[in-house]
């Protein structure tokens, strides 16, 4: 069975289970594991990955700002030797081209949305917000814009209104493993079919001007939306929310209905 050497990126739930997924897979050789320890926060989900990692015995790199700059970054990724993939997945650092352009095969990045609608750090909230009856997963190409590069492969669920938040967090970390396996069952393949994302159809997903809990369900995130616009817009209410979008899967890509 053929291999493949990997860097891994990843903070939070998201990338804790992109590296879950990793660790059952032969295919996927994880030369180095790159996240964070944050001693100052009392959230049990921020140093899930980093608790992981080092919890397998991987090689590891604490790539919290503070104590790794720029430099130290670039050199600790471009001295793992010859890679295949970097994988990235809830992971808070931007990688500039020459980093971008360092592993053999691509530079990938896992998105908790469907590109190319909302792009940006809360997708999954937006999709609620606006009562999403599918959510999903992208696997992309990482480029200079965010979230914005060629789809190599996609994976939707539906949910209802009932849906809470923590239940549709899990249901897309369920995604983004079957995702991965899928890709690293044939990876040649699924580049040399990527497709570039239709940029008219992009929304964003910036944070919610109000407060949401794991227990809340779709409808009451909805509900807090709705009661946030209509007092009149506070001042922090972003620009916009994302556009709400309905998706079939088709060919492991998300069209919208009707498109030609």
């Amino acid at each position: 069975m053929k291999t493949y050497r990997i860097l891994y990126f990843g903070t939070w739930g998201y990338g804790k289970a992109g590296l879950e997924a990793l660790l059952g897979l032969p295919q996927a050789d994880i030369v180095k594991v790159f996240s964070k320890w944050d001693l100052a926060s009392a959230n049990p989900y921020l140093n899930q990955v980093y608790q992981l990692a080092a919890g397998n015995g991987l090689p590891l790199e604490d790539t919290e700002r503070r104590r790794m700059p720029k430099e130290a970054f670039r050199k600790a990724v471009l001295e793992a030797g010859e890679v295949d993939f970097i994988l990235s997945c809830c992971y808070d650092r931007f990688f500039p081209a020459h980093i971008r352009a360092f592993p053999g095969m691509g530079a990938l990045n896992l998105h908790p949305s469907l590109l190319p609608a909302y792009r940006g750090i809360k997708p999954l909230e937006n999709a609620l917000a606006n009562g999403e009856t599918t959510i999903g997963v992208t696997l992309h190409e990482l480029t200079r814009e965010l979230d914005a590069g060629d789809i190599i492969l996609q994976k939707a669920a539906g949910i209802t209104r009932d849906h809470t938040i923590g239940q549709a967090y899990d249901l897309q970390c369920e995604l983004i493993k079957s995702c991965l396996a899928e890709f690293f069952a044939g990876p040649e393949t699924f580049m040399a079919n990527k497709a570039p994302q239709d940029h008219s159809r992009q929304s964003d997903a910036p944070r919610l001007p109000f407060d949401i809990s794991d227990g809340d369900t779709m409808l009451e995130v909805m509900q807090k939306m709705k009661a946030c616009i209509a007092a009149a817009k506070p001042k922090n209410l972003p620009v916009r929310l994302g556009r709400a979008a309905t998706f079939t899967l088709t060919n492991g890509r998300a069209e919208k209905p009707g498109k030609t």
